[in-house]
């Protein structure tokens, strides 16, 4: 397989969807014989996990900006100012973001670069008019687009006319383990101080998107419920640092916790940033994984709960419906009826049929998907832009040689 220096780039280094996204990429492509190169901004620390191909991190200052508006071209332009040092050394510059996508588009308007590509995971209803802006530009402006499911190359189509490819995302088999034996579950337990409770896990932090609030009415209702039989139902909510503003969100929830008699680091534990090297063990202990998002580009996580041998309930949304099946591989809820999230959760702790119905089709439907598969079809995609650009394989074994 011939290989193509590739610029991966990325907005962040906390672990997001599309952060991990391009870290899992990047590094089966160097898998499979490609000179890959990823690129993030940084605000004083490093990636969430461990990276296995080159990278290099673009500090942010520490200022403080006056508004998310500002703050957003303030890093387009940091971004920008980086990349013109390196854009000689790349054939393929791919952005993951808004933010990165538009450092490219600069420099393609300044005549650095000729082309990019893009890979759009979903569209987000900013507030932000910079946001906006961002989001669009980074929509319609690249040469080449790439998203993760038929549902957003429908929307992508008859919203702004574009004809993306679609390549599913991946899943990280080998570092998921199916462990749903009793000794394994409540050691992991032990390690989250939940030991002896049942657990519903969630990832993807307290934002709208997520539904959190919503989650936390099924919670309490399904808590309750348990309470009657001498049962103790815990909450572990896992990652969601990003860099927009949900204050507002996060403020309604903690003051419906509040409200409805629950208490942190007892009910409900909020854990941030979950270190890769934990992660086995947080999926280890949950007895179910609950994702009631109101949209998503693919839904990374679940698919890795899945592989990690815990059963899910999720939105019945698409394209989380390309790939899940209702009482085949998930149990699947509208997102907004909290009651019928309870009685799903009650049905996954009591019917142990079902249960292990679930763990086993959604395992077999994570193995179906691996980053390999992905890595080898971005490998394609990117030979087709390189034929299409005239850049032969002579041309690139002159440029190695210099």
């Amino acid at each position: 397989m011939n290989s193509n220096r590739i610029a991966l780039l990325t907005y962040s280094t906390k672990p997001r969807g599309g952060v991990a996204h391009t870290l899992s990429l990047a590094e089966s492509l160097a898998e499979l014989n490609q000179d890959v190169h990823v690129y993030a901004l940084a605000t004083g620390r490093e990636f969430f996990r461990q990276v296995d191909v080159p990278y290099t991190l673009i500090e942010c200052p520490e200022i403080k900006y006056s508004s998310m508006d500002e703050k957003i071209k303030g890093y387009i332009g940091i971004y920008t100012d980086y990349l013109q040092s390196v854009t000689s050394e790349y054939e393929i510059f791919h952005a993951e973001d808004c933010i990165s996508a538009n450092a490219l588009l600069n420099l393609r308007d300044m005549g650095l670069i000729n082309y990019y590509v893009r890979t759009i995971h979903h569209i987000d209803d900013f507030t932000s008019k910079s946001l906006i802006e961002c989001q669009l530009k980074s929509i319609i402006e690249p040469d080449y687009v790439i998203t993760v499911s038929k549902f957003w190359k429908r929307e992508l189509s008859e919203k702004y006319s574009l004809s993306p490819i679609v390549i599913n995302n991946g899943v990280s088999i080998k570092n998921l383990v199916n462990s749903d034996d009793t000794h394994t579950k409540e050691n992991a337990k032990k390690s989250f101080n939940v030991n002896g409770a049942k657990v519903i896990l969630s990832i993807g932090g307290i934002e709208p998107r997520k539904n959190t609030i919503t989650t936390l009415r099924a919670f309490n209702i399904v808590r309750l419920a348990l309470k009657t039989k001498g049962e103790k139902l815990v909450w572990l909510i896992g990652g969601g640092e990003t860099l927009f503003d949900y204050m507002e969100y996060r403020d309604e929830f903690f003051s419906e916790v509040e409200n409805l008699g629950l208490e942190l680091d007892k009910d409900i534990f909020v854990l941030g940033n979950v270190p890769e090297s934990k992660m086995q063990s947080l999926y280890n202990s949950a007895d179910v994984f609950v994702f009631p998002s109101i949209k998503e580009g693919w839904g990374l996580v679940v698919q890795e709960a899945m592989a990690a041998g815990v059963p899910v309930i999720a939105s019945g949304i698409e394209p989380m419906t390309e790939y899940l099946v209702d009482e085949e591989n998930s149990l699947l809820i509208s997102p907004m009826d909290y009651d019928e999230m309870a009685q799903k959760i009650i049905m996954v702790f009591d019917n142990l049929g079902l249960r292990s119905k679930l763990i086993e089709n959604g395992r077999s439907t994570a193995i179906i998907y691996s980053w390999e598969n992905a890595a080898r079809k971005h490998i394609d995609f990117y030979n087709e832009i390189l034929k299409e650009k005239g850049v032969s394989i002579e041309d690139k074994r002159a440029v190695g040689d210099d």
